[in-house]
């Protein structure tokens, strides 16, 4: 069970990711550590 993360709205203001359907998305911690594990970079980081 994924833990509430306290600071995903203000990082949603700020995310360039264009997926906002994605589950990671403003959980920055957990989007990298998914994209690294895949071998791709996250939108943020492109």
């Amino acid at each position: 069970m994924r833990k509430e993360c306290q600071n995903k709205k203000e990082n949603e203001k700020n995310c360039t990711c264009t997926n906002t359907d994605c589950e990671r998305h403003g959980i920055c911690c957990e989007c990298i550590k998914y994209h690294r594990e895949k071998g791709g970079k996250p939108g943020c980081l492109k």
